[in-house]
């Protein structure tokens, strides 16, 4: 595709006006910048002279591109980058929303969603999505301490704050010590609740590995996400108070509202 977008734009005309909104934002073709990042740099000024209403809604490709007289393809461009640079998210069966600002998530010695939450004033909600008893691969088994093979619960679960999802994650706990655990958590609040009731009244993180990806399909779906948004991850090992490893994790961050914020001495 040519640097300018000239080919993918429905109007030869040398101007396009800014049809909704703020004076002299409008996209010049020949000036040696690409139709689709005018776009961007266009929308990316509207969002910060908060032109998108209370609830931050961007109109849709659709939309966009009748205001542009450009293609979809084009405004789908400008709108990607602007979720990979943290602006917008892209949630699935929504739409585009201007990102409020990511929440600052502490990874520390007790790394708890709620409490993490709670700083903020937002409301939080864990979902079990699934859960099944499995065979620890020759990973999980480091992990938690135990032989390959020896049967593990495998919990999927996703957490959302004021009805947006932050995380999804995968969890795996030793099976012979938390027998039934999938029951217990369907009447706890929480996975620290329900280890309580095998006795773990405390548990504290024994290591974190944190990375950057861009999601698996089933992640994105999960945290209704495009699948050019970048997500980070945190690989982690919890331990009882004794130091014996009670859980292997891996979490999903949708890394424009979510920061990570490692405590000192982790």
């Amino acid at each position: 595709m040519p640097e300018n977008d000239i080919q993918t734009d429905r109007n030869d005309s040398d101007m396009t006006s800014n049809e909704t909104g703020t004076p002299g934002l409008a996209v010049e073709r020949g000036a040696g910048v690409a139709v689709w990042r005018q776009i961007e740099q266009i929308l990316s000024a509207e969002i910060a002279a908060n032109s998108f209403g209370e609830d931050g809604r961007l109109p849709s490709e659709i939309e966009l591109a009748r205001r542009f007289d450009v293609n979809r393809h084009t405004v789908r461009r400008a709108m990607l980058r602007l979720a990979a640079t943290g602006l917008v998210s892209v949630e699935q069966g929504r739409g585009t929303f201007v990102q409020p600002g990511a929440i600052d998530y502490q990874i520390g010695r007790r790394t708890r969603f709620t409490e993490n939450l709670r700083r903020y004033s937002q409301a939080s909600v864990g979902v079990v999505l699934s859960s099944e008893k499995v065979k620890a691969d020759p990973v999980t088994a480091k992990a938690l301490s135990l032989r390959a093979g020896t049967l593990v619960y495998q919990i999927e679960t996703r957490h959302d704050s004021d009805g947006v999802p932050l995380t999804y994650a995968r969890g795996w706990f030793p099976a012979m010590r938390f027998a039934d655990l999938p029951e217990v958590l369907a009447g706890e609040q929480g996975v620290s609740a329900a280890l309580a009731k095998f006795g773990v009244i405390d548990y504290t993180r024994k290591w974190s590995r944190i990375g950057c990806i861009l999601p698996s399909s089933e992640v994105a779906r999960r945290l209704q996400i495009n699948r050019q948004q970048p997500v980070m991850w945190v690989e982690s090992v919890d331990v009882d108070e004794a130091g014996v490893p009670i859980k292997y994790g891996i979490t999903h961050f949708a890394a424009d509202r979510v920061q990570l914020l490692v405590e000192d001495g982790v």
